[in-house]
């Protein structure tokens, strides 16, 4: 279902990362900026997302489900993502680079169904007309890292986790809504929500 803007809270980037990830897409402003061919909405998970939320981490790899509501092909749409990658130099003066990761797939990793009601639209100055860019929630970029595992993701999920408007509580009823319907190994994952909960408890005492 196509996502309603006026719906949902708005954040202005005000990092180098933040905006380049909104100015990432606006290579799509050719096809969209008419409103002749519906409208664009992708919503951004992964590294990128956690650096919105906490501004701890980067990443060049722009992990998002892209949706085209319209006449535009989805495929051309990934097309014309990854022809190019975007340069840009953050607050240290270094050149970096953002690339579409094309295998980035929702379905990979624990998921709420509901995460859409709770995602956050990115908002710039220079916003391109029918092309909106979200990112998901923090506790839903969380729940979703709750599948790889690795030492990065458990303290990004713990940095998430830390910020002041996340309900530990709520996380966790989320999380484990998701994980009853995850199409993976269901008892590895709730080994993993327990360690989270674990190291979560143990840094709050």
């Amino acid at each position: 279902m196509p996502i309603e803007p006026g719906m949902y809270p708005t954040i202005k980037p005000d990092t180098a990362l933040g905006r380049a990830l909104v100015e990432f897409f606006d290579v799509l402003e050719p096809v969209y900026a008419s409103g002749e061919r519906g409208v664009f909405q992708v919503i951004i998970f992964g590294g990128c997302a956690v650096h919105i939320h906490t501004q701890a981490r980067g990443s060049a790899d722009v992990d998002a489900e892209v949706a085209s509501h319209g006449y535009a092909e989805k495929s051309q749409i990934i097309a014309l993502l990854g022809e190019d990658a975007y340069v840009f130099t953050d607050e240290e003066g270094v050149t970096q680079m953002l690339e579409l990761d094309g295998s980035f797939n929702t379905t990979l990793a624990p998921l709420h169904e509901d995460y859409e009601d709770r995602v956050i639209r990115l908002m710039t100055a220079s916003e391109i007309p029918n092309v909106e860019v979200y990112v998901a929630s923090a506790i839903d970029v969380a729940i979703s890292k709750l599948g790889r595992f690795g030492d990065r993701d458990q303290h990004d999920i713990q940095s998430l986790l830390k910020l002041p408007h996340v309900d530990i509580d709520k996380f966790e009823r989320l999380a484990r809504e998701a994980i009853s319907y995850y199409v993976g190994d269901e008892t590895r994952i709730l080994g993993n929500l327990n360690v989270v909960l674990d190291d979560f408890n143990r840094s709050e005492a």
